[in-house]
């Protein structure tokens, strides 16, 4: 917002837009309701390719608040064009204009396979 202490334009424009920050700086959202957000967002634009394999965003969850702090769990790494276009889309569907929001995204490790079981153990102590 551009304000001039000097001509006094755009003053009065000025403690609206602190409210509005500060309201935003404490806003939590449930993690249901972000999921359901989430899974429509990537429904209507995929994270895109990366190496032949596209990642999955499997859920996301509120890791903070003063500053909302988001943190996506996917299944590869996410571009950071990507982690943008989710942040700029958090901000307009949640109410967190002019309140500074981090997103971070975990990867799920790749579960090892081996081949074998591991043995059943008796309930019998010698």
């Amino acid at each position: 917002m551009n304000i001039s202490a000097a001509t006094g334009r755009h003053i009065d424009r000025l403690v609206p837009a602190l409210e509005t920050a500060l309201e935003g700086w404490e806003t939590r959202v449930s993690t249901g309701r972000l999921n359901a957000w989430l899974t429509g967002l990537v429904a209507a634009t995929p994270p895109p390719v990366r190496g032949g394999r596209q990642p999955k965003i499997l859920f996301a969850t509120q890791a903070g608040v003063r500053p909302p702090h988001f943190v996506l769990f996917a299944s590869g790494f996410l571009e950071a064009a990507y982690r943008r276009f989710v942040e700029r889309r958090l901000r307009e569907e949640f109410g967190f204009d002019g309140s500074p929001v981090q997103v971070s995204v975990r990867v799920r490790a790749k579960r090892e396979r081996s081949g074998r079981r591991p043995a059943a153990r008796s309930g019998h102590r010698r």
